[in-house]
This record gives structure tokens, C-alpha cells and sequence, in this order.
């Protein structure tokens, strides 16, 4: 075990993160110097200085990815985190980019998932460099670029020599120890205008809600050609019953639609409140006219409603590490075109083939396209890897450590001998992909505990 804390480096560790924060470090187009845009660039650049100026040797892979070498040995232990946040989104109290410190937390996109880990990882392993503890493996912290939008970074990393370590761990889950992850698909639904216009009837002329496919989206805005007067009625009755409520606005364009709802990770998606999929349940109950917009949007609402398990789908299945989840990211119009992404996470014993199928035999309105996928991932609990990070976390934390399952997928799944580690304490609230996500100050700092106690016991 550990013979020192971070405590001591609190004030250090805080301005780091909060400067570290003020970098909006959301994926754009970018060009072979800047892969992933000039903001990431900036924010890799930031966390690889802030490790030279504690005497690691850095290593930038063309702007994707960076890592920090550290100690000797044939084997390697890997540590991953990343460095990209999913945009703000609505409902923010605070600036989402300021890393404001108040209170005893850090606020901003990205404190949470996974800055903050980010920043807890290198101040650890600087620890146990200064304390010269010698240590039997090689370490290697990881700081991705697109983990939020497609693992480009670790398939790079793969592709181009990134040595494989022997075993790893992600802090970007929870605690104890995450050593199942659902299988992960991520799907467009595309449905083509085909040139025919109602010219009567209520005609939906737009819908547009979310911004990424793994965030429940917290507002969604449709436009109708109708007056106020002619639905009133029916929004009084849907309002009188849900907690996402439909606000009308009257412009010269038409009549327009609004959902505000409450974001959140689209592996929990029963811990938001969709925006747009109550914009749909609504728009459900009109009688629009037809356009391969309506008949979009009524299939939508027969197939996914308000659930999130899966079940109107008829794909909803569950075993002993977990259950399936469905979020409806994204619905985007363009010229009479819409896009809708679909973010499904299924237990460990699911197959996304057949579920897949099923969805492709249930959506006929659209096309289906696979964006993004990830098999399931699952560690033994008696792996060396396990017994160890257990060990870490019940010396530091005094609690028995157990293992848990996850929806979400973490940079874990990038290796075969890799678990998700915190930074989520028991207890918790995982404010990650809402409004005002933070960190404790002083989780971030036994965070930083925990995993210089993991280092040490997987490594000596």
C-alpha cells in the first residue's frame, strides 16, 4: 500500500483541471496536423506539457492520441483516459467551459468524463515518482481524442505500432470495478424526402432534437403549418400528463414546437427525460398529413415511444449483469431528408446480430445503417488484474470491493486484459453528459489515491 496521498497537491491538482477545462475540446472536421480540430489539439498539447514539466518522457501519435512512459520491465500497464467531451448541451447553470471552482467541486464539460481522471492519472503516477517507489512493470498513461465520437484515436494507435499492454484499466465508469460492458451499437436511420409535398392537411415541415447519439437529448423543436388555436386542445391534454411539457410558438414560418427535457448518458437513458422523444409521442397524436416526415415520425413513435428498454422495439432482454438500453439521440431534417441516430447498449449475453435484424424487419420507413459497434467485454473476477484493483481500492477507501456491469463503453474494450476503475464513488451522483457536470475536489484527489495504490500493487 501507498505510504502518502495526493492531499498535499490539492491546490495544484485543482488549477490544472480548471485550466484543463476551460479547452472546449469537442471533436471538429480538422487536417492532418489537427486530426480532430484545433481545440483538441490544444488540449492534448496541454495535458502532455503539464507531464514534461513533471519530467515524464511524452509522445504525441500525430495529434490523436498522446501517452506517458514511465519505469521498467517486459510487461505494461496501461491506464486510459481521453481528452474529447461530448458538447455542452442546454440546461447549464454555470459557463460549461470556465472551470469554475466553487463549493468544493469543479465545474465543467468534461470535470466528470474524463478530464478530471485525466489530470487524477498523471498526478498519481507523479507521486509514485517522487517518492521513488521501483516498480516492475512499465506504465503507460493513455490520453485519447475521440473516444466520445468513434475510437478513431485507438485504432490509429493499433494500427501504427502502440504496443499492447498486458493488462489495463479506464477510469471513466464507476467504482468498485467494471468488468462487464453491454455490447454497443449505434445505428443512423435515414429516410430520403421523395418529392411529394402535401399541400393541405397539417403539414410537419421540421423537426430537430439532440446532438450526439450516446446524450439524451435535452431539447428538440419542430415546426408545423398550423396555428396555435388549432392544437391547443390536444398539447393541454398531452401536457396535462408527462413531464416533458410542448411550448408553441407562433412565427412566420409556421407554428413552432418546443421540448425541453433533462440530459444525461445515452448508456442511462432512463435517467433523462427525452426531449425528443416526447416531441414525437406528441406529434403521434395529430393528424399530420402525409410526407415520408410524418411516416418517419409515426413509426418512430411505435417503435420507441417513451421507453427505453427496448421493449416496443421487441428487442428488451436482460441477464444477471444487466439489461438493454435504448436512447434516441439525434432526429435531424435537411430539405425534406431526416436522420435519426439510435444508441443501443444489450447485456453481455445478447446478440446484436439478430437485434439488429429485428430492428431492420420493425423500421421499414428508413434505412438502417451500422455507425458504430462494439462487441460486449467481460474480464473473470479472478483475473489477476481484478484481485488487484480490489486490493487498491478496499486499502485506500476501507470498503469490500465488488464488480459490477456497465452500459457504458469504455476505452476498457480497447484491450482484452482491461476493466473500467471509478472515478463514480458509491453513493454518487455521475454527472457526465448533463448541465453542470463537476467533480468533488476531494474525489478527485482520492481518485488520485486509489489509482497510485493501483499502480503500486499491479506493478510491484
Amino acid at each position: 500500500m501507498i505510504s502518502f496521498t495526493l492531499a498535499s497537491r490539492k491546490k495544484e491538482m485543482t488549477e490544472a483541471l480548471s485550466e484543463l477545462l476551460k479547452i472546449k475540446s469537442v471533436k471538429e472536421d480538422g487536417d492532418e496536423m489537427m486530426p480532430y480540430g484545433k481545440n483538441l489539439f490544444l488540449a492534448l498539447n496541454n495535458m502532455l506539457n503539464l507531464a514534461e514539466r513533471m519530467y515524464f518522457d511524452s509522445e504525441s501519435m500525430f495529434a490523436r492520441l498522446g501517452y506517458v512512459d514511465y519505469g521498467e520491465g517486459e510487461e505494461m500497464l496501461a491506464i486510459l483516459t481521453h481528452l474529447d467531451v461530448v458538447p455542452e448541451g442546454a440546461g447549464w447553470t454555470v459557463p460549461a467551459f470556465s472551470g469554475l471552482v466553487k463549493d468544493g467541486k469543479i465545474y465543467g464539460r468534461g470535470a466528470l468524463d474524463n478530464k478530471g481522471p485525466a489530470i487524477a492519472t498523471l498526478f498519481a503516477l507523479s507521486a509514485i515518482q517522487e517518492d521513488c517507489i521501483t516498480l516492475k512493470k512499465r506504465v503507460r498513461l493513455i490520453f485519447g481524442c475521440d473516444e466520445e465520437s468513434g475510437w478513431s484515436d485507438i485504432a490509429y494507435y493499433k494500427k501504427n505500432g502502440g504496443e499492447i499492454p498486458t493488462m489495463a484499466f479506464s477510469p471513466d465508469a464507476q467504482f468498485p470495478i467494471i468488468n462487464a460492458e453491454k455490447g454497443l451499437m449505434q445505428l443512423e436511420l435515414t429516410k430520403k424526402a421523395d418529392g411529394a409535398n402535401p399541400e393541405d392537411g397539417l403539414r410537419l415541415l421540421s423537426i430537430n432534437g439532440g446532438e450526439r447519439v450516446n446524450v439524451v437529448p435535452a431539447y428538440c423543436e419542430c415546426v408545423l403549418s398550423a396555428k396555435k388555436a388549432q392544437i391547443k386542445e390536444l398539447a393541454d391534454i398531452f401536457n396535462a400528463d408527462v413531464p416533458v411539457k410542448i411550448e408553441m410558438v407562433e412565427r412566420g414560418d409556421g407554428l413552432h414546437l418546443i421540448t425541453r427535457g433533462l440530459s444525461a448518458h445515452g448508456s442511462l437513458p432512463e435517467e433523462g427525460r427525452n426531449a425528443v422523444n416526447y416531441m414525437i409521442a406528441f406529434l403521434n397524436t395529430l393528424p399530420l398529413a402525409d410526407s415520408p416526415l410524418s411516416q418517419a415520425v409515426y413509426q418512430l413513435a411505435q417503435y420507441t415511444g417513451l421507453q427505453t428498454d427496448g421493449t416496443a422495439m421487441g428487442i428488451a432482454q436482460s441477464d444477471e449483469l444487466g439489461a438493454l438500453s435504448l436512447n434516441v439521440g439525434y432526429i435531424k431534417t435537411d430539405g425534406g431528408d431526416v436522420r435519426v441516430g439510435i444508441d443501443i447498449r444489450y447485456p453481455v449475453s445478447g446478440d446484436g446480430s439478430s437485434i439488429l435484424d429485428t430492428i431492420k424487419e420493425k423500421m421499414t420507413a428508413f434505412a438502417v445503417e451500422m455507425k458504430f459497434e462494439k462487441p460486449a467485454h467481460f474480464v473473470p473476477e479472478d483475473s489477476e488484474l481484478v484481485r488487484g484493483l480490489k486490493t487498491a481500492y478496499e486499502e485506500i477507501v476501507g470498503e469490500k470491493a465488488s464488480c459490477l456491469s456497465t452500459g457504458g463503453a469504455t476505452y476498457a474494450r480497447a484491450f482484452e486484459n482491461a476493466v473500467a476503475f471509478g472515478p463514480v464513488f458509491p453513493g454518487k451522483t455521475g454527472t457526465e453528459h448533463q448541465p453542470d457536470e463537476y467533480i468533488e475536489i476531494d474525489d478527485l484527489v482520492k481518485l488520485a489515491d486509489i489509482i497510485s495504490n493501483a499502480i503500486v500493487t499491479l506493478c510491484t
